[in-house]
Order: C-alpha cells, then sequence, then structure tokens
C-alpha cells in the first residue's frame, strides 16, 4: 500500500484550480490588459473553459472586466491576498530548503547571496554533509564583487551603467583590469555561468549560477564550493545542470517576488 507523503505531493492536483492560476498568471506588468482570446493563447486553455473560469474569477473580486473593452486584468482582490503573506517570508527562506536540498544532491557547500549595496552578501550557507567543508563566506559577510564566483555573477547581471560603476568607482580597478573583467562578466551573461578553479584555495573549485526573475533582472547567485574534480569534465555537466535545475526550481517559488 503506497504511503501518502506528509507534504501533499503524492495527491491529485486540482485542475480547476491549476487552470484558473494559470490565467491569473497570464497577467503581469507588460501585458496588464488582456481580452479573452489573448489569455486562450496565453494559458492554451479552450475558449469555454477559459471564460467560465474569468467569470468566477471575477465574481471572487480576483480579476475585473472593463464593460467598455471587454478587456480583462488583475483586481484589487489580488492585493488583499498579497497583504496575508507573512513578512518573515523573505527570499532566503522561500528558496532555502532548495539550496538544502542542493548541497545533499552535489555533496558540495552550497551559498546564496544577493547585491546589497556596493558588495555581496552570503544570506545562506549549507553543506552537503562530506568531511570537505568549504568556508569561504560566512553567513552575513560581504565580499566585493570580483572574488568569488557568486559576487562575479551578481555583478554581471546589473545594469551596464551599474557594473562599470562599480568596477571603477568602489572595486577601484585600472583600465585593463576593468577591460578584462567587462569581458568575463559578459561571458558569464552569454553563459548563464562562472566557474574558478584554484581561486579560493589549491585544490578547491566553484561554480555559480543566477537566480533570475521572470523579466530576467538577477535575484541572487546560486554557487557551490568542492574539491575541483567535481568541476571539471563530466562531472562538471552534471554539477551545472543540478546547479540550473535548482535554480529554475528556486525561480518557480519566487514568482511574484520582486526586491
Amino acid at each position: 500500500m503506497k504511503t501518502k507523503a506528509r507534504d501533499g505531493s503524492s495527491l491529485p492536483r486540482v485542475r480547476a484550480v491549476t487552470r484558473a492560476v494559470s490565467i491569473l498568471r497570464s497577467f503581469t506588468r507588460e501585458r496588464p490588459n488582456l481580452t479573452l482570446g489573448e489569455i486562450v493563447a496565453i494559458t492554451g486553455l479552450d475558449a469555454g473553459t477559459t471564460r467560465r473560469l474569468l467569470v468566477t474569477l471575477r465574481d471572487e473580486g480576483l480579476v475585473r472586466q472593463d464593460v467598455a473593452s471587454g478587456r480583462y486584468s488583475a483586481s484589487i482582490g489580488l492585493l488583499e491576498l498579497s497583504r496575508a503573506v507573512p513578512e518573515t517570508l523573505s527570499l532566503t527562506a522561500l528558496v532555502e530548503e532548495r539550496v538544502k536540498q542542493l548541497a545533499e544532491e552535489t555533496q558540495t557547500t552550497v551559498y546564496l547571496s544577493t547585491a546589497s549595496g556596493d558588495s555581496a552578501l552570503c544570506t545562506a550557507r549549507h553543506n552537503g554533509g562530506r568531511a570537505i567543508e568549504v568556508r569561504w563566506w560566512a553567513v552575513g559577510e560581504h565580499r566585493a564583487f570580483n572574488k568569488g564566483t557568486g559576487p562575479r555573477v551578481l555583478l554581471a547581471y546589473q545594469p551596464e551603467a551599474r557594473r562599470e560603476e562599480i568596477m571603477r568607482d568602489v572595486l577601484g580597478l585600472e583600465a585593463n583590469q576593468i577591460a578584462e573583467l567587462r569581458a568575463e562578466l559578459a561571458d558569464i551573461r552569454a553563459t548563464g555561468v562562472s566557474i574558478k578553479h584554484d581561486e579560493i584555495a589549491s585544490g578547491i573549485s566553484a561554480m555559480a549560477v543566477p537566480l533570475l526573475d521572470p523579466a530576467g533582472n538577477i535575484l541572487a547567485a546560486i554557487s557551490t564550493g568542492g574539491l575541483t574534480p567535481r568541476y571539471t569534465g563530466a562531472q562538471q555537466v552534471d554539477m551545472h545542470h543540478q546547479m540550473t535545475n535548482a535554480a529554475s526550481e528556486m525561480a518557480n517559488s519566487l514568482r511574484g517576488y520582486s526586491l
């Protein structure tokens, strides 16, 4: 007899709720007002089902329909629901369990970091259980944006003007150093990953990937550190795959979150 998971993960999904949520998520800052046809195209639902759900959401105060144009938009009822979200649910709190899981999966030390003023701030650190724990960065400690893979990823996804300001005024780099770092940051944006060998200590390597919102804005950096063989060849590919999967799942859990 199959036991049910205590978190409800083994229970069947309620399809009507899933469909209603997909309709609500079709409204964004870039497309706040949508026709029935546009919502159908975005969600992939049929027109009849979409209209019935929209009418229900409208009657519950979560969706508004403009009488003149017939277009739909999110309603103030969603703001009322958002006020019930505990203030303690910070970005770190929302994804920390997945950070712990990634540490166990990769058997490395995993860091979560965010941009904080003119430096990178470590907000979470978890070790996967191996004897070697990389303690390079403590929770609550700041690092310069050009030290470590996580800080570099955070810098790479800053707006261009901000990147230039940090390299020139905050880090105080010379012109040739700026050019070198600028090229490295462009590569990080192109590949979505930063990898460093022996920067922390001999025989230790690190990898970082960005945690982005739907618009491509940087929310945090996810980085791992461990023995160098784990970051070369096929193992490097596997590590990158595990980290990007984790980042994708974290991004889903942060839908609607903004800094």
